[in-house]
């Protein structure tokens, strides 16, 4: 039986974003990865205070809370991707495993700028929002990416086969959003 992963698309309008977009270009500079739907929470590598730049790390985001709740008008886009049972397990646990040891898991700036490069910096416990979605989804054996996660942008999701758009907006839009993906 197959389940359900989505994967969140979205850009802000911080410096960094700003940054990322005019680098890599792209429509999106941000994703995420989650398992409960639309409207439940998603697993990235960002700022940890919706006020602040830094500290940055694992975070659960959700929209209308935190950054999202600042920002409702974020462009954003999500797709769902179908995933054995058992790959599906494996990145809930790894997710949960994560985010019980958030404290030990930091944002990657050093890895961020090697990846405009396109040269994989991985560290132990470092990770940018793109390698930690595309390392989820590669070692859950949910997608064979064709690159290593050290090296992916936000936009290389777009390539991956069997996604499947659902929503194309704003991030406002997605809360209380899980009616329609039933």
């Amino acid at each position: 039986m197959e389940q359900t992963v989505y994967i969140l698309l979205s850009r802000s309008e911080t410096l960094f974003s700003r940054l990322v977009h005019c680098a890599v270009g792209g429509d999106y500079t941000h994703v995420s990865i989650g398992v409960e739907g639309p409207g439940g929470h998603f697993y990235s590598f960002a700022r940890k205070d919706p006020r602040r730049v830094l500290p940055a790390g694992l975070i659960r985001e959700r929209a209308g809370h935190g950054f999202f709740y600042l920002h409702p008008r974020i462009p954003c886009c999500l797709y769902e991707l179908q995933v054995t049972e058992e790959s599906y397990l494996r990145i809930q646990e790894r997710l949960e495993y994560m985010y019980a040891r958030r404290k030990d898991y930091h944002y990657s700036l050093l890895g961020a700028l090697a990846c405009f490069f396109r040269l994989p910096l991985v560290r132990k416990h470092h990770y940018f929002c793109s390698q930690f979605v595309a390392e989820t989804l590669a070692e859950s054996g949910a997608v064979r990416l064709g690159w290593v996660p050290a090296v992916t942008r936000p936009a290389d999701f777009l390539t991956l086969e069997r996604l499947r758009k659902i929503h194309q907006g704003v991030i406002g839009d997605l809360e209380g959003a899980a009616a329609w993906v039933a």
